[in-house]
């Protein structure tokens, strides 16, 4: 009579399975890790050539360079073969100061403007802008001739010319002149830079 045996697999065999089982996450999780790893450094290392300066093109910073100082020190960069010399040129602590307008104010004219045809009363409020403040000492220093040189220039516009721009252009350019003419035994002239009219009427 036959007996039937059940073939049992081997003990081994099952302890390999398990095992198997356990190491293939364990491997893929592996292979996961490398590839970011290699995908992060080939990243890192395409950015820092792209950040690299291109030869001969090499640009240095001089933040507190001197002028004159070694290189090597502190706040100084190494001055090789291709480094260019900069220098460090420190920002204003605060806003650059303008110098202040100097106006030397004219008392008010009023002159008779004529020609063969009309007559006319002109009032003419003058300020005179010079450069500095020795032009403004000596114009009202020697007032009394800046006064007659102005009227001089006033009395001779024509009634209907002092009444368009251009006249008065023309006229605050010929009293600039005038003004600006050396005042007898000085032997230089004033600077005055311009003829600005604070009244003007014709009548």
């Amino acid at each position: 009579m036959a007996t039937s045996k059940s073939i049992s697999a081997p003990s081994g065999a099952k302890n390999a399975g398990g095992a198997g089982r356990i190491l293939r996450p364990i491997l893929a999780i592996l292979v996961l890790l490398i590839v970011a790893a290699a995908s992060a450094g080939a990243t890192w290392f395409i950015s820092q050539r792209m950040q690299q300066p291109q030869a001969g093109a090499a640009v240095q910073l001089g933040v507190g360079q001197v002028p004159g100082g070694q290189p090597g020190q502190a706040g100084q960069p190494g001055q090789g073969p291709q480094a260019a010399q900069t220098t460090f040129v420190a920002p204003p602590a605060g806003p650059i100061a303008v110098p202040a307008p100097i106006f030397v104010p004219i008392e008010a004219f009023t002159v008779t403007l004529q020609n063969a045809d009309t007559e006319r009363i002109m009032h003419v409020g003058l300020t005179l802008r010079v450069s500095d403040e020795q032009t403004r000492t000596r114009l009202e220093k020697y007032m009394p001739e800046v006064r007659s040189r102005i009227l001089m220039v006033l009395s001779s516009q024509s009634p209907t010319g002092v009444q368009t721009q251009q006249g008065k252009t023309d006229m605050a350019s010929a009293i600039k002149q005038a003004v600006n003419r050396p005042f007898s035994p000085l032997p230089d002239g004033q600077y005055v830079t311009d003829v600005l009219f604070t009244a003007f009427v014709v009548q």
